[in-house]
């Protein structure tokens, strides 16, 4: 087994896990002591993936109390052992509900905090989201959507020109990581925001100013600044590939963190639904309004990890950082991974990428079952 950590990857070795940490990464088999798992066989053993940018799937709402447990138990399919669920701009009572019942289950995915998608946003950006959600600054509204969250609000998207560097600082106070998006910030905003602290940005190129040779917008501002990291959709509808590859390529110190942007409807099959007060259509692996515009995504981050390998020409380990440590250091935390003593939040992938374990704690929570045969299945046709 192969073992990728850091951005490499280590041929043929051997991985013990005991009392929910990795104990062991060898080149050489290693005893096991009793109640202990040792990851073996074909494939690739990855840290865990991490999705900082999810707002459903399956039917599973975020925004709906009760859902995000469901939810942490779907995304252990993709090879998630950590994520964010994300809420939206809505109206105060219903952002409170969705951010006091955001729990996930103890058999799934770890909930690691909440994205709040606003909502200081723009409305001149506004996505898929009606502009009326999104606000000004409110000191005294961002308080009581603290006090009203199961789980820390750790990431917040942010607008450049609706919060001044004084507000910036205030959340950051907080502990928040920031993230620019749904912003119609120039250049010359955009490059303020990120000198009075904001590392990150939300789903690069969408929902912010592109770029003009004369007038560089967000987009220019993010492809100028290598040490940001970057959110991004790597389904091929919400960026070209040429522009994904640019993005890399443009990371210095900063890092691509793959993310899904999945709606509810997301996984579903194609049709019609309805999700934030907006109606949506599925139609194979895209969500849209029905102006046409994209709402969201129905990607797995399994599936962005072999984009990324296809489509940015990047090696397989790194592919897999994109979606497991650079994620969780974008957000202020360990990388996590293979590291002897860190937690064994995990996922054991076929040569071809695909998840068939995914360990949570070093408990197996899902594995991929094998087709069954049918005993009484007929031998063929006459």
């Amino acid at each position: 087994m192969d073992v990728a950590s850091g951005g490499r990857m280590l041929p043929r070795r051997h991985v013990l896990v005991a009392n929910g940490r990795v104990t062991a990464v060898s080149a050489t088999p290693v005893q096991a002591p009793s109640g202990a798992l040792t990851v073996d066989g074909p494939g690739v053993l990855s840290g865990g993936f991490v999705d900082t940018h999810v707002h459903g799937r399956r039917g599973f709402d975020v925004m709906r109390p009760g859902d995000v447990e469901s939810l942490s138990l779907d995304l252990l399919s993709q090879g998630v052992t950590g994520f964010l669920p994300t809420v939206v701009a809505a109206p105060a009572d219903d952002l409170s509900a969705a951010l006091s019942a955001a729990r996930g289950n103890p058999r799934g995915a770890r909930v690691l905090g909440i994205h709040a998608e606003g909502p200081f946003l723009s409305p001149d950006q506004p996505g898929m989201f009606p502009p009326d959600a999104f606000r000004d600054y409110d000191r005294a509204l961002w308080r009581d959507l603290q006090a009203a969250a199961a789980s820390p609000i750790c990431l917040m998207t942010v607008a450049a020109e609706r919060l001044t560097p004084a507000q910036l600082a205030e959340l950051q106070a907080d502990g928040i990581t920031l993230s620019l998006g749904h912003t119609n910030a120039s250049y010359e905003e955009a490059l303020a925001a990120f000198d009075a602290g904001v590392t990150r940005v939300t789903h690069a190129y969408n929902a912010m100013r592109g770029f003009h040779h004369r007038d560089p917008g967000a987009v220019g501002a993010l492809l100028d600044q290598g040490d940001l990291d970057a959110e991004l959709i790597l389904d091929g509808l919400h960026v070209a590939r040429a522009s994904a590859r640019i993005l890399a390529a443009t990371r210095t110190a900063g890092r691509v963190v793959l993310i899904t942007d999945s709606v509810p409807p997301a996984g579903c099959l194609d049709g019609d639904y309805a999700w934030a007060g907006r109606r949506l259509r599925v139609s194979g692996d895209a969500v849209r309004l029905s102006s046409g515009r994209l709402a969201g995504s129905a990607l797995t981050l399994d599936a962005a990890v072999r984009r990324a390998v296809d489509w940015l020409d990047v090696s397989p380990a790194v592919a897999l950082r994109m979606a497991s440590e650079a994620p969780r250091t974008s957000i202020g935390l360990d990388p996590g991974g293979l590291q002897t003593g860190e937690v064994a939040d995990l996922v054991l992938l076929d040569p071809q990428l695909r998840p068939r374990m995914t360990l949570v704690g070093g408990v197996v929570r899902w594995r991929r079952m094998r087709p069954k045969h049918c005993a009484n299945a007929p031998s063929g046709a006459d």
